[in-house]
């Protein structure tokens, strides 16, 4: 549906429920990004795009939204905080 509203950290969350089970609170992957990055010698708040290409390449069933869901959660940004309240997220 174009123009519909999504919830894309409610997918992300299903997502990290489904690679990460039997995890309520989603520890275990935010745990794994931080580790991945750190081994990477990536700082996800410095380099939030390189962040996301090294999750992504380390965990491919990983979707971009879910890769930037971590990243964001490592390096401690609220989620969506570059989202206007209305309107297309790409004419931002």
């Amino acid at each position: 549906m174009i123009g519909g509203r999504t919830d894309p950290v409610g997918k992300a969350e299903e997502e990290l429920h489904r690679l990460f089970p039997g995890e309520r609170d989603l520890s275990g992957a935010t745990a794994w990004a931080a580790e991945t990055l750190r081994d990477a010698g990536v700082d996800a708040t410095s380099a939030p795009l390189r962040s996301v290409r090294v999750l992504r390449r380390a965990e491919r069933r990983l979707s971009a939204v879910t890769a930037r869901y971590l990243v964001e959660t490592v390096s401690d940004r609220p989620q969506g905080s570059r989202r206007r309240e209305s309107g297309s997220p790409h004419l931002e």
